[in-house]
């Protein structure tokens, strides 16, 4: 009898799996990062940053979601405002250790994600009507974590090899049009789709909005500097 497909789920980009993160007990451990970065190097940074190389850590994410509005979402900017926005998540097997899942192309498995209404109905398992499938790209996370740790202990400790790669993607903010700003609470599901069998949804991320190409006169981020020319934020 055949064992089936492996059970799976998208979590929170592993270098968060720490104490003072988001923790593998808390409700933010499923949750994927949206990154906001103010550099044109966004992609240069981030990877970097995952990588471990140009003066940068992989526990830099931590800094890099966006100032909440008011009400809570993340007001996200067009590039004319020198804001730039990726979404990471890691694919894990449900099971002990939560070892990474290696998507399988051959197998019919593809990683993408979609951006909906924080109010879209659906079932949990299914895409809706129409969703645009973006892609997730897959990178290594490098070895950082102190010895006892808990992101130690899950595959990241420092002066080892790790066992850890995240997706990344960037999201889509402008459509062109410099009058639209869109009000509405929106979300991204991260998916893996493995034909014949259902995706594999994540939980919805942080709730967002399109506030369009200007930021806010005040509050303006910053705190990217050169590192060796790659940008980045500061503590």
């Amino acid at each position: 009898m055949s064992a089936g497909p492996e059970r799976l789920r998208w979590t929170a980009p592993a270098p968060l799996w720490t104490a003072d993160t988001v923790g593998t007990a808390s409700p933010a451990f499923l949750r994927p990062l949206i990154a906001e970065l103010d550099t044109d190097a966004f992609l240069d940074v981030f990877l970097a940053m995952v990588g471990g190389t140009g003066g940068r850590a992989p526990t830099d994410l931590a800094g890099l979601p966006p100032d909440q509005a008011p009400d809570g979402t993340y007001p996200l900017y067009w590039p004319t405002a020198h804001r730039y926005y990726l979404v990471a998540a890691s694919l894990v097997c449900r099971r002990p250790g939560i070892p990474d899942h290696a998507v399988q192309p051959a197998l019919g498995e593809r990683p993408f994600f979609v951006i909906r209404p924080a109010a879209a109905a659906g079932p949990d398992d299914a895409l809706l009507p129409g969703e645009r499938q973006l892609p997730l790209h897959a990178t290594p996370v490098a070895a950082f974590a102190p010895p006892g740790s808990t992101a130690a202990t899950l595959g990241m400790a420092a002066d080892s090899r790790s066992t850890r790669t995240l997706f990344y993607g960037f999201v889509p903010v402008s459509d062109g049009d410099p009058d639209v700003r869109d009000p509405t609470a929106h979300v991204i599901r991260t998916v893996l789709a493995r034909d014949p069998c259902p995706p594999v949804l994540g939980a919805p991320s942080h709730p967002f909005t399109f506030a369009g190409p200007l930021p806010p006169p005040i509050g303006l981020r910053t705190g990217l500097l050169p590192t060796d020319s790659l940008k980045g934020p500061t503590p």
